[in-house]
């Protein structure tokens, strides 16, 4: 199947801590033209360089989805992503003065609303959105993500805790426009406390906060749940951010105990199947 290809039809800026570093950063986003893709631009380093977010350029996924070269990156990437993706959006110029993108509230929310607010527009071109008529699965231990093949773009995930102020947890919905603005957006990221001190003294992390991240104390979560199984929903936004980074597909993804390490897995094995096989709907 086809779509009209979208873009935002005016630029907007924010400006927000960042979760490692602990500072501001503004990011600004502009509308693009047809088949530009989403790329982010350094605009604190002198050359300016800037990258298109896909797979490829991938750095690294340790604790998040990192984009960049071996010279300079873009951290924390995710949640951003996965507001473009919900929002089907295309084509997006994102500036950004620093090395990651402000954390809001630890969730998507802010992101989505904000280009939400700068309106979304239909472009004349069209873009290809493929369909998988056939499972398809990459797995680490005992870390599993599989598609099958489905009509819509859905994900389920089963969160498995071994941590003693956690109980396992499950979601399951299908990513449209209103269903990710009400029942994931807002899913936070998390942080165990006894990873905190580490995690600082590593240059990580200096910017969260209770304001940002849910916080696992022994006993269970400090701050109080948006939903009863917030860590499965936000381990789904996760999961549609990181597949921001793929062609554009519709299959119902099931997800148990995976992160970034595997999304970027399968997000590879998506653009592969997708350009080696051109599995068109």
């Amino acid at each position: 199947m086809v779509r009209k290809q979208r873009t935002i039809k005016k630029k907007f800026s924010y400006t927000g801590v960042g979760l490692h570093t602990g500072e501001d950063v503004t990011i600004t986003c502009k509308p693009l033209a047809v088949n530009q893709g989403i790329k982010f631009k350094r605009v604190d380093l002198p050359d300016q360089p800037e990258l298109e977010a896909t797979v490829e350029n991938v750095y690294s996924t340790n604790r998040c989805t990192t984009l960049g070269t071996a010279k300079w990156q873009i951290n924390t990437v995710e949640h951003l992503l996965a507001a473009l993706n919900a929002l089907r959006i295309d084509n997006l110029l994102i500036e950004i003065d620093a090395n990651e993108p402000p954390i809001t509230d630890g969730s998507a929310k802010v992101f989505y609303n904000l280009l939400q607010e700068a309106g979304i527009e239909k472009q004349k071109e069209e873009v290809t959105v493929y369909q998988f008529d056939q499972p398809l699965y990459v797995t680490e231990g005992k870390h599993y993500l599989t598609i099958l093949p489905c009509d819509q773009f859905k994900v389920s995930y089963t969160f498995v805790s071994k941590h003693q102020g956690l109980t396992d947890q499950f979601a399951e919905l299908v990513i449209s426009e209103e269903e990710f603005k009400k029942q994931i957006s807002s899913a936070r990221t998390f942080g165990f406390a006894d990873e905190i001190e580490k995690l600082q003294q590593a240059g990580l992390a200096l910017g969260g906060s209770l304001d940002n991240a849910i916080l696992i104390a022994d006993d269970g979560p400090v701050n109080q749940l948006r939903f009863s199984n917030e860590i499965a929903r936000h381990k789904i936004l996760d999961i549609v951010g990181d597949m921001k980074l793929a062609p554009e597909f519709r299959g119902h993804i099931i997800a148990v105990r995976s992160g970034h390490k595997l999304n970027f897995k399968l997000a590879k094995r998506i653009k592969r199947l997708i350009t080696e096989e051109a599995l068109l709907c």
